[in-house]
C-alpha cells in the first residue's frame, strides 16, 4: 500500500492550483498520509475555483458518521472552503458494508452545513477505493 499512494512530482501548490482530478488529489494526500497507515481520515478543503485551502488529519478509527460533525466543524472555519474531500486510512481493515450508507449521510450533512462533500477515498494495504 504504500507504494499504492505516494506523492507525485508536480503535486497542485495550495491556494494556487485547482485539484480537480483524482491524481492531484492523492498527490496532496499522500504528504500527509502516516505511514506505516493507521486508522485516519485526511480532509482537504478546496475553495469555489476546486484550489487547495486546507489540510486537516483526525486520528480515529471511528466510523465516518461519528466524526463528520468534527470534520464540518473544522472545515467551516477555514475562510473559503466550499468544498472538502476525504481520505480515509484503516491500516489492516478494508472497505465495509456500511461505507457507501455512511457517505451519502455525511455527504448530507454536509450539504446542510453549507458544503459540498465530493468524495471519500479508502486506503488499506494494497486497496484504494473511491466513493463519490
Amino acid at each position: 500500500m504504500l507504494h499504492t499512494v505516494r506523492p507525485l512530482l508536480d503535486v497542485p501548490r495550495a491556494q494556487l492550483d485547482p485539484i480537480t482530478t483524482l491524481s492531484e488529489k492523492l498527490s496532496v494526500f499522500a504528504l500527509a498520509l502516516s505511514r506505516p497507515l493507521r486508522h485516519e481520515t485526511l480532509v482537504l478543503c478546496l475553495d469555489h475555483q476546486q484550489r487547495g485551502v486546507g489540510l486537516i488529519a483526525f486520528d480515529s478509527n471511528r466510523g465516518l458518521i461519528e466524526i463528520i460533525d468534527r470534520i464540518i466543524g473544522a472545515a467551516v472555519n477555514i475562510d473559503s472552503a466550499t468544498t472538502i474531500s476525504l481520505l480515509t486510512a484503516r491500516g489492516g481493515d478494508h472497505r465495509k458494508k456500511g461505507d457507501k450508507s455512511q457517505f451519502q449521510m455525511a455527504a448530507n450533512r454536509c450539504q446542510d452545513a453549507g458544503l459540498a462533500l465530493s468524495d471519500w477515498l479508502l486506503v488499506s494495504y494494497g486497496d484504494l477505493y473511491s466513493l463519490n
